[in-house]
């Protein structure tokens, strides 16, 4: 759930409509936020404007902290202590404080800051937002002249115009207008030495002056030209990957989407009991007279049976809609209460976890000390240091009489009430939680999506429950097998992606011997209830050189032999005709197919796979290129380093596959670690120790780009290519090197192929299994 949040909430990646018109949702409630302030008299129309605004504005700021950590890319608590102390998140909320009435009316001139909200959604913005990022070392340079040379002059004129200047911070002004030849004239030199300094100081402005305006316009010019030589990259590479679900226009009705998302139909059906639940309890309550609350009962229950996440947005809703009945957008600041009752209940309470003494004492202090001290804060803050519950009242009037003192006797009083409103809570939701039953979802993309996790080296697939597949129509299968895992797509014939999985690769010999192969099949066929009589035909992407009569010339990653995994597939299926293909040749097919490619409509470019091994295949003109021996693409057996010892699988050295594949960046690594070891067992190792600092882990990923780079403008000199697309199981972390790609690439390339724009496939490790179900698919005909 939080990952698709984040990807809302961010600006918009390319097919992502919910996104874009979340985008736009935000921008627009920033505007009309501002109209309050158009009136001086504030009546009920304009007040329930500006709760409503500043809600879903401080809404859209929650949801961007609790994502904070997918978009940096680094987990723990700090990462989210950091982000009220990033530059947006201080703009978000000095925008909307003086809606809170925390802060004095002569300061809401600050809500004008939530035009700010356009900076993360305009290109052109943020083109100019990059240009003084990128200069910010110079423009200081220049900033720090000028402020040196503003008080130098300042000093001099007043001390030797004493009379003109009744204090230091005139002086000041005076230098400021003069150097930046502004020049009011209200105060002015009256000594011949001053008039001199005066002079001086205009004709150094003019210089001072045009040094940004210069650093500016060069720094905007180089920052289009980036933009326009691979605009995706470049307005998008904030976001790792892109949204790949099917579009909400493309459902039919509500209930094709409910039965292609049963998780956020589940959730949504949560949530709203949830938030009526805290409804109906505070109604109640109130109604009643109870000395009590209960309205987090509903929070408290989400965060339970789903996740904090989910606890947070209905706390938030519930927030709403008491600050809607009261006409009072302080409401908002009472959030802190619901925010801490889903961390503490998600996190010491969840559905599965065992209570023991331990979380009922953390509960105890979150739930009733921190929530008192908040309260009583709010409460001086707001009512002058007297709660408002009319059984907190009498607590405190008791406290009072017997001489505590008064913020004492307010924070016990509301401690008490706090105990007494978390036992009722506790036993609330402790009880309705027994009535829902654990349940399990495949994956939010793709139904039968297991997760692939390398441990020593070998593939550990965890596999998802999946229900059956409901359709008429006959299937085509996919098959991309890599170094380390097998990847298994099943299509209709029509070209619908109904399930995807994957599963260790295991050695195909010819002794006939299939045991480890018909399980990872078996897996496949009866999680989704297929019968194999209903594959027509499959697709068998490969890695190595496929000649004409489908035989495997070299295939240095895998033990495989081809014919062997052919009859067995013909055995086991045997209505399907089974077509073979090179891995990297099924990845360009499935790019051109549905990624990057077929999103630019680029006819003549190559796709790079980055793995265990390095392969590319080639599309000239739409058509694919595969060479007499199968050999076109293949890449990572060009040489790139001839100085290199290190040994290919290919019998050669300073092959790009020992610079570019994910052995080889393990490998790199390791050999940089000061001592001869970094503790690296995965490339994602390297990627996520890179990100942490470890200077060894960086200096592997620049050595990887700046070959792959070379490597790249090797191959554009004999096809000249529209786009470079990057796929491939290391695909998934380009953000992490791809900036360096392309540097390194204008670099090493002729001149006229410098802008060839590259991009990491929207497919990312999929590509392949996507291009042979397309193979597998042209071959059944127009009739399939």
């Amino acid at each position: 759930m939080r990952k698709r949040i984040y990807e809302i909430v961010q600006r918009a990646q390319p097919g992502d409509a919910l996104s874009r018109a979340y985008d736009v949702f935000i921008v627009v409630v920033a505007f009309v936020s501002l109209i309050p302030l158009m009136f001086k008299e504030q009546d009920g129309v304009l007040t329930m404007l500006d709760v409503v605004t500043v809600y879903i504005l401080f809404f859209d700021y929650v949801l961007r902290w609790m994502t904070h950590d997918l978009k940096t890319g680094q987990g723990g608590w700090k990462t989210f202590a950091k982000y009220p102390f990033t530059p947006l998140a201080i703009v978000d909320l000095l925008a909307i404080l003086p809606s809170l009435g925390v802060l004095p009316q002569t300061f809401r001139f600050l809500r004008v800051l939530r035009v700010a909200k356009i900076f993360r959604y305009s290109k052109n913005l943020m083109i100019v937002g990059n240009v003084f990022k990128a200069e910010r070392k110079t423009l200081l340079s220049v900033l720090v002249v000028a402020i040196a040379y503003i008080f130098v002059s300042g000093l001099i004129m007043f001390v030797n115009e004493p009379d003109t200047f009744e204090h230091f911070f005139e002086a000041l002004y005076w230098a400021t207008t003069a150097l930046t030849t502004v020049g009011y004239g209200d105060v002015s030199p009256m000594t011949d030495l001053g008039r001199g300094i005066s002079m001086a100081s205009s004709l150094f402005g003019i210089a001072v002056i045009a040094l940004p305006a210069g650093i500016i316009t060069g720094g905007y010019l180089e920052e289009i030209r980036k933009s326009q030589a691979d605009h995706a990259a470049y307005f998008h590479s904030a976001i790792p990957g892109r949204y790949k679900g099917k579009p909400l226009h493309a459902y039919i009705n509500v209930g094709e989407y409910a039965r292609a998302h049963p998780k956020v139909m589940y959730y949504l059906k949560i949530m709203a009991l949830g938030v009526a639940l805290d409804i109906v309890l505070y109604d109640l309550v109130s109604w009643l007279g109870l000395p009590l609350w209960l309205d987090t009962a509903g929070t408290a229950l989400v965060a339970v049976v789903l996740e904090p996440a989910a606890a947070l947005i209905v706390g938030f809703i519930d927030n709403l809609y008491l600050a809607i009945v009261f006409q009072n957008a302080g409401n908002l600041l009472y959030f802190a209460l619901s925010a801490i009752v889903a961390l503490v209940y998600g996190i010491l309470f969840a559905k599965g976890r065992k209570i023991t003494g331990r979380s009922i004492g953390f509960a105890v202090l979150f739930l009733v000390v921190a929530s008192a001290v908040i309260s009583t804060l709010l409460s001086y803050a707001f009512d002058g240091g007297v709660p408002t519950l009319a059984g907190t009242v009498n607590y405190w009037e008791i406290l009072v009489e017997w001489g505590v003192p008064a913020p004492l006797a307010c924070f016990f009083a509301i401690a008490l009430d706090k105990l007494v409103d978390s036992i009722g809570v506790f036993a609330i939701v402790m009880g309705a939680a027994r009535l829902f039953k654990p349940r399990t979802f495949a994956s939010d993309d793709v139904q039968g999506l297991p997760s692939v996790e390398l441990k020593g080296g070998a593939a550990v697939v965890h596999c998802i429950p999946e229900a059956p597949i409901e359709t008429d129509e006959d299937m085509v299968l996919g098959i991309d097998v890599g170094g380390t895992s097998t990847k298994i797509g099943i299509f209709t014939v029509s070209g619908t992606l109904l399930s995807r999985h994957a599963f260790p690769t295991v050695a195909v010999r010819a002794d006939g011997s299939f045991a480890k192969l018909d399980e990872g099949y078996d897996a496949v066929l009866s999680r989704i209830g297929v019968e194999s009589s209903r594959i027509v035909s499959i697709g068998l992407a490969v890695p190595g050189m496929i000649a004409a009569e489908d035989s495997l010339r070299l295939c240095p990653n895998v033990d495989l032999d081809l014919r062997a995994y052919k009859s067995y597939l013909r055995v086991r299926f045997a209505r399907a005709s089974v077509h073979v293909m090179n891995d990297a040749d099924a990845a360009v097919l499935g790019d051109m197919w549905k990624g990057s490619a077929a999103e630019r409509g680029a006819t003549t470019f190559a796709l790079l796979t980055l793995g265990t091994g390095v392969g590319a295949g080639v599309v000239v003109n739409g058509k694919l290129i595969s060479g007499n021996n199968g050999a076109v693409g293949e890449i990572g057996h060009l040489c790139v380093d001839p100085a290199s010892d290190v040994a290919c699988g290919c019998g050669r050295t300073g092959c790009l596959e020992q610079f570019a594949s994910a052995g080889a960046l393990v490998r790199m690594a390791t050999e940089y670690a000061s001592d001869g070891w970094g503790g690296y067992e995965s490339a994602k190792d390297v990627f996520d120790a890179a990100g942490a600092g470890d200077k060894a882990a960086r200096a592997a990923i620049e050595r990887f780009a700046d070959r792959l780079a070379f490597g790249l403008s090797q191959m554009a000199c004999l096809l000249d290519p529209e786009l470079f697309v990057l796929g491939g199981g290391l695909s998934v972390s380009a953000e992490a090197f791809i900036g360096v790609v392309r540097e390194r690439y204008r670099g090493y390339a002729l001149e006229v192929c410098r802008s060839t724009p590259i991009v990491a496939s929207a497919l990312g490790n999929d590509c392949g299994m996507y291009g042979a179900a397309y193979r597998a698919m042209k071959k059944l005909g127009p009739a399939g």
